[in-house]
């Protein structure tokens, strides 16, 4: 299982892995995470909430982790959205500090060079065959 963080940042790392990769596990999977991540119940209650045991939980969201780890190493959808965003807002303060009139044609240029460098990296990344 991959190195992250416990308790409440492993749920939430979990719970935006499993919005991305969910529907990719198994229906019993996808019910423990739910419970887990987004209804914030311990292994024990899950249990009792599916008649199933601890340990059946607890050997059931290993797998489903370990699944989800494998699925961002290999395709990185979260990565990429999480690089989407920040090049997304950085544009957009560049933007609205050029209508505001701070260095306007040094502010569209940066915005420009880094969507530019956005697209271009996407492009490679997401198509690696083409090339």
């Amino acid at each position: 299982m991959s190195e992250r963080g416990s308790g409440l940042e492993r749920r939430v790392d979990y719970g935006v892995l499993t919005s991305f990769y969910g529907s990719l596990l198994t229906a019993r999977q996808q019910a423990m995470l739910g419970l887990y991540c987004d209804e914030d119940l311990g292994l024990a209650e899950i249990a009792k909430h599916l008649g199933v045991t601890r340990q059946c939980v607890n050997d059931t969201l290993n797998r489903a982790f370990e699944r989800l780890d494998q699925l961002e190493e290999g395709l990185g959808l979260v990565r990429r959205f999480a690089s989407q965003q920040e090049a997304i807002t950085t544009c957009r303060c560049l933007i609205e500090q050029a209508m505001a009139g701070e260095n306007v044609s040094d502010n569209l240029s940066r915005a420009s060079r880094l969507l530019n460098d956005y697209l271009q990296e996407e492009e490679t990344e997401a198509w690696p065959l083409k090339a």
